[in-house]
């Protein structure tokens, strides 16, 4: 199915033409000051993990009165709430304490230090912090008075673990389309009837990767249901339903009430139409309980293999005595050129001269040393590093660590380099499928168009999951395109296909679990091997066909257990981005196995021992990975030699 191109209409800058909402609603006036957000609601959010909002959940700091900093994104509609984790690996503090300082100086909360090595949870409101840019800058410093202490000293230190935030913001029950989606919610669920139309399937799945955008980085779970009726939507919870041969529009029913649902309709093309309204912010001009699209222009995706720091939203200032690590990464999806295979990275910073004394910093992504330097007397970093082939991943990880030994013996401790980053460094990358593929090669390889292909529409919830966790990894809003099986195979294009695991085969294609029946599967691996799980397997596969990635979401024979495997990937701390390998599949007891059959595995390209130990290890993964598929079932195998098969 092929969107057509229209005119587009734009209304008060917003990019879509609005009807029946706007009519003399003036916009909202600009706020000269940064807004603290905070003052909202005292309804708050389950705590969430930093991991979920691309943060590291882990600060180190050392030495007294010493700030590590960093910036908690805070989505717009809410504001920061409690900011919890545990503190512990305490070194040589004693009556010390932990201050939380917010972007002006003003100490929004502290906390003690155990002095006894235990690892305790501590939590701070944070609510009162500046909020600017969709962004609180906080500062962690370690206070400890009466402490007389040179670099000859073991300066005090501590970890702080499991950093969360919780936010707060409102969730009223909703009286216009502006207000139907508040800053934080749990779910939004998603309805299109028990027998959707094309259309009706293509604007729900636009309408996954839109809110999905539009909630990042919160992780609302967002899905689509065939079901007849569900349960009344209530405090963080929203229904929508889409509905195909009806006037074009979006409407509040049941407005004011717990019931208040979401109805966005239209026929064929302009029911596309009307999903655009929640590309971005826009659908806050819709203030009334009911609007209408009139045309919508979906322009290309703006692409670049070069980026900026600043435009990666890479940032990063450190102080330096001794020893520190300064953690820096980006989204390489955020390019939009799908797989990449290169990465080439131009660090600039600034430093505090080093006049006596010596100074370095050596540069690693995924343990390699890609790059080291010598800081001097100049206070300027300009080094280039190249990022290898197997070290990319739709998120990749640098890691400077700065060293600095004053010339003087037991120099005070405010003889310390100062290190920040500049944010018209870049990164350049080299689009291409030499990479490691599999899992960790997702969202990467999906952005920003891709094409869907469901082997029966009322699965197309298993597509909005796959789709609702690949948006949450990517700063690119993702484009499916629902098309058929037969379609996708002569396309280059990256493809999330829900079907059956034998309609891979027939279409040319081999997975990793090649299916011939429900529970009859060829794992083709190093060695390949054909076994009777005596019992159905659902799975999930990444893997290259052809020269482009495919996702390929299978029942085998009992599709709920797929429901098992994507709740193993909720749980994880990172997502995808948590997983190696090839294949997440959950066999009969409902257990769920990561496993690694020919792409994506943490090894790749990496030197062994020897050809012995690789054998060895091969064997012991394949065979722990298929006991547990087993679920406690006899195996019959059969088992061949293979030959020029990956």
């Amino acid at each position: 199915m092929t969107r057509s191109t229209r005119a587009l209409a734009v209304l008060a800058a917003a990019g879509v033409a609005v009807a029946g909402s706007l009519a003399g609603t003036p916009p909202p006036a600009a706020h000269a000051e940064p807004v603290n957000k905070a003052v909202l609601d005292t309804r708050a959010t389950p705590p969430i993990g930093w991991a979920q909002l691309g943060m590291s959940d882990r600060m180190e700091l050392i030495g007294a009165n010493q700030p590590a900093e960093t910036a908690i994104p805070v989505p717009d509609g809410v504001g920061p709430g409690t900011l919890s984790g545990r503190i512990g690996s305490v070194v040589n503090v004693a009556d010390g304490r932990v201050e939380v300082i917010d972007g002006r100086g003003i100490v929004l909360g502290s906390f003690p230090a155990p002095a006894d090595g235990d690892t305790i949870p501590f939590s701070v409101n944070i609510s009162p912090a500046q909020v600017v840019d969709d962004r609180a800058r906080v500062s962690f410093v370690l206070r400890e008075p009466g402490r007389d202490a040179d670099s000859c000293t073991q300066p005090p230190a501590l970890t702080l673990t499991q950093l969360a935030n919780t936010f707060s913001g409102p969730t009223p029950d909703p009286v216009s389309v502006a207000g139907f989606l508040p800053g934080y919610l749990d779910e939004i669920a998603i309805r299109v009837g028990s027998a959707p139309t094309a259309y009706e399937q293509q604007a729900a799945l636009d309408l996954v990767a839109e809110l999905t955008h539009l909630y990042r980085p919160m992780p609302v779970r967002i899905g689509v249901t065939t079901a007849a009726a569900l349960p009344p939507a209530a405090g963080a919870r929203r229904v929508i339903d889409i509905r195909d041969g009806a006037t074009p529009g979006i409407t509040i029913t049941d407005a004011g009430t717990p019931a208040a649902a979401l109805l966005i309709a239209g026929t064929g093309e302009k029911l596309l139409d009307q999903v655009e309204l929640f590309t971005d912010q826009r659908m806050k001009l819709a203030q009334s309980s009911t609007a209408a699209v009139l045309s919508s222009d979906r322009r290309p995706d703006v692409t670049s293999t070069v980026k900026t720091f600043d435009q990666l939203g890479i940032t990063g200032q450190t102080s330096v005595l001794g020893n520190t690590v300064l953690y820096a990464g980006f989204d390489v999806s955020a390019f939009g050129v799908g797989p990449v295979t290169r990465a080439d990275v131009h660090i600039k910073a600034k430093y505090t001269p080093v006049v006596g004394g010596e100074a370095s910093v050596l540069i690693r992504s995924a343990g390699t040393v890609v790059a080291t330097h010598t800081l001097d007397e100049s206070g300027s970093l300009d080094v280039s590093a190249t990022i290898p082939a197997e070290a990319i991943t739709s998120n990749v990880g640098l890691a400077l660590e700065l060293r600095y030994i004053p010339r003087q013996e037991c120099a005070p401790l405010t003889d310390r380099l100062t290190f920040a980053l500049d944010p018209q460094s870049t990164v350049s990358v080299t689009p291409g499928t030499n990479n490691r593929g599999g899992f960790p090669v997702l969202p990467m390889a999906f952005t920003p168009d891709f094409d869907v292909t469901l082997n029966s529409p009322d699965r197309i919830g298993y597509a909005a999951q796959a789709i609702n966790l690949m948006g949450q990894q990517t700063a690119m809003l993702l484009r499916p395109h629902l098309t058929s099986l037969d379609e996708a195979v002569g396309s280059r294009t990256a493809l999330l296909a829900v079907v059956d695991g034998p309609e891979l085969t027939r279409a040319g294609m081999a997975p990793p679990l090649a299916a011939e029946s429900p529970d009859r599967l060829t794992v083709d691996g190093s060695t390949s091997t054909e076994v009777d799980f005596r019992g159905p397997v659902g799975s999930l596969q990444a893997f290259s066909d052809r020269g482009r990635m495919v996702l390929a979401v299978s029942g085998g024979g009992d599709w709920s257990l797929l429901d098992e495997s994507f709740r193993h990937i909720r749980g994880l701390p990172d997502r995808w981005a948590s997983l190696s390998g090839d294949v997440v599949a959950t066999g009969a007891a409902g257990e769920t196995v990561n496993l690694t059959v020919a792409q994506g595995g943490p090894m790749a390209h990496q030197p062994a021992p020897g050809q012995g130990w690789q054998v060895w290890a091969w064997l012991s993964a394949a065979v722990v990975g298929l006991a547990a598929l087993a679920a406690g079932g006899v195996l019959a195998v059969r088992y061949r030699r293979s030959r020029g098969r990956a």
